[in-house]
């Protein structure tokens, strides 16, 4: 008879200098520092098929889990936030890395069915992903010191520049990985699209490519413009966006919506939602939702967008 084998259920919590990992078979936690050799001799030495929960924190899981993904280890990555109501509904008082290990097991061990499997992601694909985070908080910065620096007698002329060359550098790296990575034609599907500019497209195109999206109804619950309901009897909660994407994709998309708004058909469109009642920033953001809307089908067609001529 075959014996049945059973899966080996990890809980990863990762920083910057250490990985803490509990067995959620046999509840015991080690910790290794994270270093691609300690990691790769801890992995290699796990025998039989392995799923491991990881918490996405910046880039200092990526080393793990492009090394449990390389052995054939079923990886699961875990967003910071839903974790943390997790850690509330389970009555989970405490808070340490060994602690977050473990509730990571738990999530993975009870919830696992309900996940999907982190597909593996090459280095320039996490390299332009990463540059476009870090381009908007260089931006953020710029922004902040332009208002602390206004009524300042001071030269500010050498910094501001030095801030624009380093926005110039990130923006030509963004189209040179574009290019290299093969996704310059759909880049330019994105670009058809009236209001999408070169960050709006690269940004599309990148989360276009990070996972298989069964339709655009997936492409935009990724994105986080899905709209969660409220709903128990005769009470009709407000409805709200889930935001559980990438929160720079999707200020990206709401400012493409100002200028998409001057092609007739989507000012239509916004006008219909103002008509419905909703305020700006809503109607705005049901333009920015369609737009992604958009940008998915013409990824999945591989077409371009095509305008309709309106009459005078």
């Amino acid at each position: 008879m075959a014996k049945l084998v059973t899966k080996i259920t990890l809980g990863a919590d990762v920083s910057k200098d250490k990985v803490d990992i509990c067995n959620w078979e046999t509840q015991e936690i080690v910790s290794l520092s994270n270093e691609a050799a300690e990691i790769r001799r801890w992995l290699k030495a796990l025998h039989g098929p392995v799923q491991i929960a990881v918490e996405s924190t910046s880039d200092y899981h990526l080393e793990l889990v492009e090394q449990a993904q390389a052995l054939g280890h079923a990886v699961y990555l875990v967003n910071g936030y839903q974790l943390s109501h997790y850690r509330e509904s389970v009555n989970v008082r405490n808070k340490t890395d060994p602690k977050d290990a473990w509730l990571l097991a738990r999530y993975l061990a009870h919830e696992g069915s309900l996940l999907r499997l982190h597909p593996p992601q090459c280095r320039k694909a996490q390299e332009l992903w990463n540059l476009l985070k870090r381009r908007a908080k260089v931006v953020g910065v710029r922004k902040e010191m332009q208002q602390s620096l206004a009524n300042v007698s001071v030269s500010t002329k050498a910094f501001f520049t030095s801030l624009k060359q380093l926005l110039q550098y990130i923006d030509r790296r963004i189209k040179t990985l574009i290019r290299e990575l093969g996704w310059w034609a759909d880049y330019e599907r994105c670009r058809s699209i009236p209001g999408i500019g070169l960050l709006n497209a690269a940004a599309l195109v990148t989360a276009y490519h990070r996972g298989a999206f069964a339709s655009a109804n997936a492409f935009v619950a990724f994105i986080g413009f899905d709209v969660r309901l409220r709903e128990s009897g005769k009470y009709k909660g407000k409805r709200k966006l889930t935001k559980r994407g990438e929160a720079e994709l999707r200020r990206l998309l709401y400012c493409a919506a100002k200028p998409a708004q001057s092609y007739p058909p989507f000012d239509r469109y916004l006008a219909k939602q103002l008509e419905n009642g909703l305020s700006k920033i809503a109607a705005k953001v049901c333009l920015a939702r369609k737009l992604a809307r958009i940008a998915f089908t013409l990824l999945d067609k591989q077409q371009s967008f095509k305008k309709v001529e309106i009459a005078a």
